[in-house]
């Protein structure tokens, strides 16, 4: 009898969780109106950086630059420079003020990329002879106490001078997704340990051009541009998406043009990313899947920040 009422309670209970299941949807937070767009215009000959709202609202410039990539906590932009005919990464508050400069080396820095936990930039260097991806502190110290910027190189030069570079940091700080052209003259892409740059890692073998990979809101996924689909050299790219091992490989986009620099929201439901016919750019914002295409204006680059906290009144 006891064994009876036992299994007649495991029933009511499986019963209740599958109407549950069934009847009740998951409560999503996310807003991304609490969200901004960092991206490029080219104007007059020179790169500069501005933020708008996440529909394409209140296009803001902030300063000349390149290449802009969030801080973790949404309070500050990294990008690339040049002064004196050099480049360099320099970081910024989100609305243009208290630059920064973190490198200064002659042979140039680009592509910084910002650890989840905000202690570092991963950049590009040629420093070491060929573009390779390096890695810094964001600060010498803390104000009591000085550790250094402790620059680490993560990928290696080689004799016939193959680049690794256009990298990303996944959300869960494990990992760099990069670009390289080890083996032939058509970047593919690769991860790397982001500690110590062991364990690399190829995903894709298309002899196509794979490039500028990022990363799922849940660093289960890269994204990133190639032409896989089109003719060689016709100029066509498209934005795919892959689990992290180079399987589920979808093509999200169809379309002329280069689609190229993929960004995804902080929710995972949205990806921005640029469009260009070979005379101008525009930023462009989809659902994860790839459907529902929206312009938001002229620009590359963009880059989606994490959800912003609201300034304290």
């Amino acid at each position: 009898m006891k064994k009876f009422f036992n299994c007649v309670f495991v029933a009511i209970l499986f019963g209740v969780l599958l109407m549950v299941g069934l009847f009740s949807k998951p409560v999503v937070h996310s807003d991304l109106s609490k969200t901004k767009i960092a991206y490029v215009m080219y104007e007059e000959g020179s790169s500069f950086i501005y933020v708008m709202n996440s529909d394409g609202s209140n296009k803001t410039k902030l300063t000349a630059g390149s290449m802009p990539c969030w801080s973790p906590c949404g309070k500050k932009i990294a990008f690339t420079a040049e002064k004196n005919n050099n480049r360099d990464i320099y970081y910024m508050d989100s609305d243009g003020s208290n630059i920064f400069r973190l490198t200064t080396h002659p042979d140039g820095d680009v592509n910084p990329a910002w650890s989840p936990d905000g202690s570092m930039i991963a950049f590009n260097s040629s420093r070491s002879g060929s573009s390779q991806i390096w890695r810094t502190n964001v600060t010498d110290g803390d104000g009591k106490e000085t550790w250094g910027y402790n620059l680490t190189q993560l990928t290696q030069d080689t004799s016939h001078k193959r680049v690794n570079n256009y990298h990303s940091w996944s959300p869960n700080g494990l990992w760099l997704a990069f670009e390289a052209d080890r083996d032939r003259d058509d970047p593919e892409i690769y991860l790397v340990n982001a500690v110590d740059g062991t364990n690399q890692q190829r995903l894709t073998f298309t002899r196509a051009l794979d490039e500028v990979p990022e990363w799922s809101f849940d660093s289960k996924q890269v994204i990133f541009s190639s032409d896989m689909h089109s003719e060689p050299k016709s100029g066509n790219y498209d934005i795919y998406i892959m689990d992290i091992d180079g399987s589920n490989l979808k093509r999200l986009t169809n379309i002329e043009g280069q689609a190229s620099n993929p960004s995804m929201s902080p929710d995972g439901t949205k990806i921005v990313y640029d469009l260009s016919n070979g005379r101008e750019s525009e930023i462009y914002v989809m659902d994860a899947d790839g459907a529902n295409p929206k312009s938001l204006g002229k620009g590359s680059n963009p880059a989606w920040s994490p959800f912003l906290k609201e300034k304290s009144k």
